[in-house]
């Protein structure tokens, strides 16, 4: 289906752009924007995902203003878009094409294309306490793990939150991965479960939720709480320096076996991400950085000071290896929500899109590292 999907998008030429000194935004006209968006999913997950933006949107001030590249932009504004869509017709072929009348559609101009890759929800088998087989915690946030505003310490450090701990009444950083992986957290009570493989745990860590599967038939969804502030280093970027990998073999399953085929290597190579990411239970997920829950496909994370959080967005996906300007059919062509965030998705060109939960979302998710580009939808 997928294939099939894929294979139905038409390519759109991109717009020539003004001069200008850096990121920002330009204006499509409406016949622009006619032939711009086609989409290739169904519309009734864009309209469930547009809803859960909208509660997301209308829970903050109308009046309040968040960053659109060059430009602010107002909650209110964000929001008109996202509530049309409730009125489309998923029986419609051109369903997409009174947003072109009703509102403006934005081409992000970039230095270079958008960086896109994937990320998924794992389905993991379990265990509610340790045993021989599952040895490796999950764990929830650490009863001493401190959040500090430094924004009510320091003028200029507004919007930077940092986490440490109190040791011998001073604040310092929390522990590394190692010193956790280590047992600096051991019996304490802060284990959700345990897992049976240290490399599907690591990723764990890198995707921010799971499904998980005990031997009584019942499911957890766990999603990201909270993490220990350290700083995120990619595990392809330490094998790529050391020259066990290639960029062009890069991919999220190459990374897996190499870490299986090299087990005495493992604990050193993962122990380089010194980031680690405490867990919560939750009804309905995964959850995004927006508390509201993602939808596979129409969910994508990016920069939060850079593009809107619960925006409307428009996402072309080129064919792997093909820059996205040049003359083909997209892999993807499809209107997304911004509804999420990640310490390794910064700046403009970087875009991470949900793919869903299990095996197949891990094969696109796992395989995603394409050229893009990104539009933004909002009142003329």
């Amino acid at each position: 289906m997928l294939c099939a999907a894929f294979a139905s998008c038409a390519y759109i030429p991109s717009v020539p752009a003004p001069l200008a000194t850096g990121p920002h935004l330009v204006a499509l006209d409406a016949d622009a924007c006619r032939a711009l968006l086609r989409d290739d999913a169904p519309l009734t997950s864009l309209q469930q995902a547009a809803a859960r933006s909208v509660e997301y949107l209308q829970k903050l001030p109308p009046d309040r203003t968040l960053s659109a590249l060059d430009r602010r932009v107002a909650v209110g504004e964000l929001v008109a878009p996202l509530t049309a869509l409730a009125d489309m017709a998923p029986a419609d072929d051109n369903w997409s094409q009174p947003l072109c009348d009703r509102f403006r559609v934005y081409r992000a101009d970039l230095p270079e294309a958008v960086l896109v890759t994937g990320y998924y929800q794992p389905e993991l088998a379990a265990s509610r306490r340790r045993t021989e087989r599952f040895r490796y915690p999950l764990y929830r946030t650490p009863d001493d793990l401190v959040d500090v505003d430094l924004s009510q310490f320091c003028p200029d450090c507004r919007s930077r939150v940092i986490q440490g701990r109190v040791e011998k009444g001073r604040l310092v950083p929390y522990y590394t991965r190692a010193e956790i992986n280590a047992g600096a957290l051991t019996d304490r009570d802060y284990e959700i479960a345990w897992v049976d493989d240290p490399v599907e745990a690591f990723f764990l860590h890198v995707q921010g939720s799971a499904l998980l599967r005990f031997e009584d038939g019942v499911h957890m969804q766990i999603s990201y709480s909270s993490s220990n502030g350290r700083p995120y280093t990619s595990l392809g970027s330490v094998l790529i320096g050391q020259g066990k990998m290639s960029r062009d073999t890069m991919s999220l399953q190459a990374l897996k076996d190499y870490l299986h085929a090299h087990p005495e290597e493992e604990s050193a190579l993962t122990a380089a991400n010194e980031r680690y990411i405490f867990f919560r239970a939750v009804a309905a997920g995964p959850v995004g950085s927006l508390g509201v829950p993602l939808t596979a496909g129409r969910s994508i994370a990016a920069d939060a000071s850079v593009y809107p959080p619960g925006a409307l967005a428009f996402l072309r996906i080129a064919s792997r290896g093909a820059p996205s300007s040049e003359s083909g059919k997209p892999a993807v062509a499809r209107l997304e929500l911004i509804q999420d965030a990640g310490t390794a998705i910064s700046g403009p060109s970087r875009i991470d899109v949900f793919w869903g939960t299990g095996p197949t979302a891990e094969a696109i998710a796992g395989d995603m590292r394409n050229a893009g580009e990104l539009y933004l939808v909002l009142p003329k």
